[in-house]
């Protein structure tokens, strides 16, 4: 077999090769290897540079001492709670922490109660009746005077030196917003969250470098994130909505400011562990392609507008090209294979496999040569053997969302924003 698969390989003509590796072409698989040798690269050759010039490298200095308040906005989070307060303590010289509990039931608010017994610098808002994550948020927006506002998930916990890396990013006034480096808290628990560990390393921890490289990053996850006070302010705070964290993130960039991300400042956050919880959440995780990049915040493309820049431009292009055109696409092509009955489908499958293992690899050793977790890190790499099938899984969740979004607006009747919220919100 393996003999008359390689006489198969051998005997593919040009045309015949771009056919055969189209999948791995709509699967994006090489637009993110691409992105992390380019990473690499950059970084490499700064790293020479510093040697044969003798200069220093660069090395993370904590010179920016902006204050900061923390807000943890969570809905029945006491079993957790208490671990993020916890890692937060101390953290940080000029912290203030808002703990909001957004109508809980378990006893949320007596847990950030306790923590905050004797300290003048924590706060607790209990409110009766849930609003959502947005409407949480802009309740704790007026009781600060901070200049830089962090959102932490109730169930996340920050390393030690995560808020002073956040903040850096902030000396320059154009920043409008930093993205925190969130990875998995519970990776090993089971198989579902081993994978998606390894996918946060290579959408997050690599990705987001090249996408803020680049000055196209567009999200800055609601699990650990830092914006300036004054612009969510003038901005109107968060619009309550499904997606809160990347709408804020656009409305940001419209208004003229730069997103970064801050790779060493690291967020640790509870995944789902089954895989049904999963595809549950990216299926609303996907409805915002549809929401956002393709609806309220379209005008970023508009020559006309006075939100279009070009770097807003390729953020839209990047989004509908490789979150729909690629997604309809690459399911046209298995249709096509489909129809074809004389294609090798199974030897095509074997090439389709092999070539994005070995992407995978690439990818991988990039993130051991910037990691500071090798050994967890290496370990991890052990299922990248899976990944093909679980990214496939995923590319399941994005058609279905992205098409229900379109001819249904699906996301607002998700309970993720309570009833009586989102039926006074404008539906995009």
């Amino acid at each position: 077999m393996l003999i008359d698969w390689t006489h198969w390989i051998s005997s593919l003509h040009r045309d015949q090769w771009i056919a055969a590796l189209a999948p791995l072409l709509l699967f994006d698989s090489p637009r993110y290897a691409l992105s992390a040798i380019a990473v690499w690269l950059h970084d490499f050759v700064r790293l020479i540079g510093s040697f044969v010039t003798g200069a220093p490298r660069d090395e993370r200095e904590f010179t920016h001492v902006p204050s900061v308040c923390v807000v943890v906005a969570g809905l029945n989070e006491a079993k957790t709670l208490g671990a993020t307060l916890r890692s937060l303590d101390g953290a940080y010289p000029k912290l203030q922490i808002i703990v909001v509990d957004d109508g809980s039931s378990d006893g949320m608010s007596k847990v950030a109660s306790a923590f905050a017994r004797g300290r003048h610098d924590v706060q607790v808002i209990t409110r009766p009746r849930r609003g959502g994550k947005s409407s949480a948020l802009n309740h704790a927006l007026p009781l600060t005077s901070a200049e830089i506002l962090v959102c932490v998930d109730s169930d996340s916990h920050l390393e030690p030196a995560a808020l002073w890396e956040i903040v850096q990013p902030f000396r320059d006034r154009r920043v409008g917003a930093v993205s925190g480096n969130v990875g998995v808290r519970n990776a090993f628990s089971s198989l579902a969250s081993w994978l998606q560990t390894l996918e946060y390393l290579r959408c997050i921890f690599l990705g987001r470098r090249f996408s803020a490289g680049t000055e196209t990053l567009g999200i800055v996850s609601g699990a650990f994130g830092a914006f300036r006070t004054d612009i969510v302010r003038q901005l109107g705070g968060w619009d309550v909505g499904p997606g809160e964290d990347g709408d804020l993130t656009l409305r940001i960039r419209k208004a003229g400011y730069r997103i970064e991300f801050a790779p060493y400042a690291e967020c640790r956050t509870n995944v789902p562990t089954t895989f049904r919880q999963l595809l549950r959440q990216r299926r609303r995780w996907e409805w915002a392609v549809v929401t956002f990049e393709c609806r309220k915040h379209a005008d970023m493309a508009n020559l006309r507008s006075a939100n279009f820049r070009w770097s807003n431009l390729l953020l839209l292009l990047d989004r509908w090209t490789f979150n729909m055109l690629l997604q309809f696409a690459f399911w046209s092509y298995l249709v096509w294979l489909a129809l074809h009955p004389e294609v090798h489908i199974g030897w095509l499958f074997v090439l389709d496999y092999l070539v994005f293992l070995a992407l995978d690899v690439i990818q991988h050793g990039i993130i051991l040569y910037f990691s500071n977790h090798r050994r967890r890190d290496a370990c991890l790499g052990l299922a990248i053997p899976v990944m093909p099938f679980y990214y496939l899984l995923l590319r399941v969740v994005l058609i279905w969302a992205v098409l229900e979004e379109m001819f249904t607006r699906r996301s607002y009747r998700d309970s993720f924003v309570p009833e009586h919220v989102r039926n006074r919100t404008w539906h995009w």
